[in-house]
């Protein structure tokens, strides 16, 4: 049981990538979004950075994450969910963006000059701060900084008991916006903290998120029982329950015991998704978990792409939203608008190696060779490990006629499924027949069950129109998720207009996509 659930899950990585989630999907690539200590980040060439003009905003604020001392071991976990208050906080404010914590975070423990730091991430100001938390009394240092010259515009010193903890982050958050010369925020009928005020129910909520960063299965389950917590103190806490059904849909994808156990999570992700919708259907991260449930769990594509577009109309600048409609518009088809989702994407997390991977594949099925390979190798650049942004750099390589490159690149594919479905396609473009068959019946041979539309994809590049529609209807009947993708994978996509091809896209909900 356990290597069938492994082997699903390595299956599952694509999908979790695109979907490029910091906390409850997007943890199939690990490290890949985990600072570094002390060290620079690396900046690739041509990234996408402030050009959030076009939306009216003229102050971009990366709250970098705040160290925290004291005994207490959720002591770092409670500093970044205030890192992470503030994120959401500060983007509500008119003329304001905020940028991604995958992104922001990055800079822990960094002695990066604040210049440097604003210029990499396109940040306009920085929110730097120290929580110190002991005996029920919380000791905060806060400061906002001007990122172009490092020069202090704002600071303050506060001490509270934690029963204050809610009032004290209103008040940070109303300072700030007085330092920025910004409006009021127009507020939601919640936000991330629990309607009764309960600081308890809040600390699970932020346990929980602590926890749905680690990439196993005793922390996934862990961070359920945390956001669970969380609700059995607050059962109006809409935050909590969008999270949970998050957390949910993120231990069938990755972590399933068995297929009880699947479904049982699967109904208790509905009902928490429901609940965060009827308690606070204007917050967006209610409107993510509901979407993430459909696409996920229902299969109702279109009802997913209403439901990210509606989370988008809360929060018009959140990368993480962004990314998600990428991956729903590629389903669409819609590639041109998932191309300019990333791209939106990347200009409040502009150090998201998951997010550059998206665009550089979506590069790859547009055929525009050269662009794939740039923004490939800027994702491997930050996260050398990403799995299969190698495989797919191979792919742009060889298609360029660099097919000896191209299978040195395939073999430094971390995971061996995608490293076999990478080096099957390289070695028959570089004409080793054999060494391409060998490859694709250890596809066969492993993976006929969770990789039916990757071995598709390779007889796809032979030309084999009947093993390919073969393999595309084992996919059907098997239930994998990247047929969602088979608009834009190499090769299968050619196939757009055969009756076969179409009869597959609609039977997903993905002939049409709903109008905006």
């Amino acid at each position: 049981m356990q290597a069938e659930v492994s082997k699903a899950r390595q299956t599952r990585v694509h999908r979790n990538l695109l979907l490029a989630l910091p906390v409850a999907l997007l943890l199939a690539c690990g490290a890949c979004s985990r600072a570094p200590s002390a060290t620079p980040v690396a900046t690739p060439t041509a990234r996408v950075t402030a050009a959030v003009a076009d939306q009216e905003i003229s102050r971009v604020v990366a709250v970098l994450p705040m160290p925290a001392t004291g005994n207490d071991p959720d002591a770092q976990a409670f500093a970044d969910g205030m890192a992470d208050h503030f994120t959401r906080a500060l983007a509500l404010l008119p003329g304001v963006a905020t940028i991604s914590r995958e992104s922001a975070f990055r800079y822990r423990n960094s002695s990066e000059l604040n210049s440097v730091i604003g210029e990499t991430l396109g940040a306009t100001h920085l929110l730097r701060g120290r929580v110190q938390r002991q005996a029920g009394v919380l000791r905060l240092d806060v400061e906002l900084i001007l990122a172009d010259d490092g020069s202090s515009l704002w600071s303050q010193h506060y001490q509270r008991v934690d029963g204050e903890l809610f009032g004290l982050q209103d008040e940070i958050v109303a300072a700030l916006a007085k330092a920025m010369n910004t409006g009021d925020a127009a507020k939601p009928t919640q936000d991330d903290r629990p309607p009764n005020g309960n600081t308890e129910a809040y600390a699970a909520v932020l346990r929980g998120d602590a926890l749905a960063t680690q990439a196993d299965i005793f922390s996934a389950r862990q961070a359920v029982d945390a956001y669970q917590r969380a609700v059995d103190l607050d059962p109006n806490y809409a935050y909590a329950h969008a999270r949970l059904a998050q957390a949910r849909v993120r231990q069938i994808t990755q972590f399933p015991l068995d297929e009880t156990d699947a479904g049982n999570q699967a109904e208790m992700a509905r009902r928490d998704a429901a609940a965060a919708l009827r308690l606070a259907d204007d917050l967006a991260e209610a409107q993510l978990a509901n979407a993430v449930w459909l696409a996920t769990v229902a299969h109702d594509q279109a009802g997913a792409l209403d439901a990210t577009r509606r989370a988008l109309a809360r929060q018009p600048q959140n990368a993480q939203l962004l990314s998600m409609l990428a991956l729903r518009q590629i389903g669409f088809g819609q590639l041109d608008q998932a191309v300019d989702s990333l791209r939106g994407a990347l200009k409040t997390n502009p150090l998201s190696a998951p997010t550059l991977y998206s665009l550089g594949s979506v590069y790859l099925s547009q055929a525009d060779y050269p662009q794939a390979e740039h923004t490939l190798k800027e994702a491997l650049e930050l996260a050398p490990g990403l799995p299969l942004a190698q495989a797919f750099l191979a792919m742009a390589v060889f298609q360029q006629n660099r097919t000896s490159e191209a299978i040195t690149i395939a073999k430094r594919e971390p995971v061996p499924l995608w490293r076999s479905y990478a080096l099957a396609m390289a070695y028959w473009a570089n004409g080793d027949r054999s060494q391409s068959d060998e490859e694709l019946q250890v596809l066969i041979r492993q993976h006929a069950k969770d990789a039916a539309t990757q071995i598709a994809g390779v007889y796809a590049q032979r030309d084999d129109e009947a093993q390919m529609f073969h393999w595309l209807e084992a996919a059907r009947q098997s239930g994998d998720p990247g047929l969602a993708e088979i608009r834009y994978m190499p090769y299968i996509s050619r196939y757009a207009n055969d009756p076969r091809f179409v009869a597959l896209v609609k039977v997903q909900g993905l002939a049409t996509a709903p109008s905006k």
